[in-house]
């Protein structure tokens, strides 16, 4: 027993120490792999936000289990008693088990909203198959002399199913309760990635596009104990019902844990508020709105403005034109391609009035002008309208680099580890201080240093046909919009406590370099809410002379 104990617990420390070492010692593992001491603290420090994120996706995780096991139960019993049954629904379970539930999240959105239901789902659909299967298989596993003789006792289908299967598969259901619990917390996290606002998969996500990242092992930390515990949590249970103790288990106590995990956790927006969701997570950018809010200049002008967050950009006028936002941050370029794609969108606003765009590169490499970039790697966020527009700016300054990579939305990581020598689509107002905390010196070519014309980087936008677009609203919006900035730029120190406020799980990493990062864009906020068609116009044709917009 002794031994059993002591070897994992050594070989467990040992992996600790090695981990600790080589992420101190080797300096490129601090922007994938924090040190186990620094993730410990972190967990310390931050208790309290770790709590209340860890509570929201544990009735996630438990909602997708109740969720699924109601369903479950029924589907497997058919199963188990009829071969047609089984002929039809094996095969679609299996079709559900195939759908990747990361990509499947982002659509109960659109169909459910900003809701508990469109997290819930897709974590009981992760659930279904595992958990279906194993019950499935206990009915069936039932010996066949008992059967016989229940059946020569002429036992009732309720006496034979509650005293003879249901014990007799209770192997297996507990095998299937095991996995799902050791799941479900992988299920809740692909939901909270696609529409919550708080759960440790947002905070993962908030985190590590900050890189904090001991804020990100520290939300995984806390998921891993979570799934560990119900794990455990489900053989004691099954030990119990062995040793025919848990049948004593109150009704109401169920009941409860039911009620708990399927309305305990609401994080729809109020119906009366008018629902913006940012262009990407909370950051310096988004101040003058979070300030906005806070001290009322929305409300005054009869907008009940409510900010919501996504994590991938590309999701922006899906939720917009689905009716799940009312408003949108969005980029000029994205909502032109989607204009010239039918979508019926309206501008409605500008939140930064100058480009940000950049072509990042370290500093001390040998770069000085664009023509250094000559046989270089150059990274890049998204396909399409990005790579041509970057294509073709390089091509006109007679820049070949060695090849290009598409890096995702992980700009800032890629270029302090050195896998590539520049990045496009980088804010300069943003990633420059953002990798100077990390003790990363950058400079960069801005939009005029490429040829590309004057734009408004950051706008509001709207469904056309929708009262957020109507000339009353309109006004009231960019009436409360020049309030704020107005604001934002005499007081930028109280704007950037209201933003901080407004988002407390900001590590105190993001909160030194988002500082700096505001000092350098308040200057940049619109200075006038007018939608000038001429300059859309203007940089519309250039889109459409580069080849980037048809």
């Amino acid at each position: 027993m002794v031994k059993k104990t002591w070897v994992p617990f050594i070989a467990l420390c040992l992996l600790m120490g090695a981990w600790e070492f080589c992420s101190r010692f080797f300096a490129d593992l601090l922007f994938v792999l924090p040190p186990p001491s620094r993730i410990m603290l972190c967990v310390w420090l931050k208790s309290d936000r770790l709590l209340f994120h860890t509570g929201v996706t544990l009735k996630e995780m438990a909602g997708g289990f109740f969720l699924a096991l109601i369903v479950a139960f029924p589907l497997a019993w058919m199963m188990a008693f009829w071969e047609s049954m089984r002929m039809i629904l094996q095969p679609l379970f299996i079709i559900i088990q195939c759908i990747p539930m990361f990509t499947l999240a982002p659509i109960m959105v659109i169909w459910f909203g900003w809701s508990y239901t469109a997290i819930v789902l897709p974590t009981a659909l992760m659930i279904f198959f595992p958990l279906t299967m194993n019950i499935y298989q206990g009915l069936l596993s039932t010996p066949q002399h008992l059967v016989d003789y229940f059946k020569t006792l002429k036992a009732t289908p309720w006496q034979f199913f509650f005293k003879l299967q249901l014990p007799a598969s209770l192997p297996h259901v507990f095998a299937g309760f095991r996995i799902a619990a050791a799941i479900a917390g992988i299920a809740a996290i692909a939901g909270e990635w696609a529409g919550a606002q708080d759960g440790l998969g947002m905070l993962m996500m908030q985190s590590r596009r900050e890189t904090d990242l001991e804020v990100t092992f520290s939300a995984l930390f806390c998921l891993t104990v979570v799934s560990l515990t119900l794990y455990m949590g489900m053989t004691a249970l099954e030990n119990a019902i062995k040793n025919r103790k848990a049948w004593r288990m109150p009704a109401s106590s169920l009941l409860t844990v039911s009620i708990l995990a399927f309305f305990g956790c609401q994080s729809s927006p109020k119906p009366q508020a008018t629902r913006l969701i940012l262009d990407w997570i909370p950051n310096p950018n988004h101040v003058a709105l979070y300030a906005g809010v806070q001290k009322g200049f929305f409300k005054n002008r009869g907008i009940d403005l409510q900010i919501l967050k996504i994590h991938d950009p590309s999701d922006g006028i899906g939720y917009l034109t689905s009716g799940k936002a009312d408003l949108a941050v969005y980029y000029t370029t994205e909502t032109l391609h989607a204009m010239q794609r039918g979508s019926k969108l309206a501008m409605v606003g500008v939140l930064i009035g100058e480009p940000l765009y950049s072509l990042l590169y370290r500093k001390n490499e040998g770069v000085s002008s664009l023509q250094d970039l000559n046989g270089k790697i150059i990274g890049y966020s998204m396909e399409g309208k990005t790579l041509k527009a970057l294509q073709n700016v390089l091509a006109k300054k007679g820049v070949i680099p060695e090849t290009m990579y598409n890096v995702s939305f992980d700009l800032v990581s890629t270029l302090a580890t050195k896998r590539v020598s520049a990045v496009y689509d980088a804010y300069w107002n943003i990633e420059v201080p953002h990798l100077k905390s990390l003790g990363i010196e950058t400079d960069y070519f801005n939009a005029n240093d490429l040829g590309i014309p004057p734009y408004n980087e950051l706008i509001l936008i709207a469904n056309a046909g929708s009262e957020q677009a109507s000339p009353e609203f309109v006004e009231n919006l960019q009436a409360a919009m020049t309030e704020t900035i107005t604001y934002c730029q005499r007081n930028p120190d109280e704007a950037f406590a209201l933003y901080l406020s407004a988002n407390p799980d900001k590590g105190d990493k993001a909160r030194v370099w988002e500082k700096e990062a505001w000092e350098l864009t308040y200057p940049l906020l619109a200075k006038t809410q007018e939608i000038d068609p001429a300059s859309i116009e203007a940089y519309k044709q250039w889109l459409v002379a580069n080849d980037i917009l048809h």
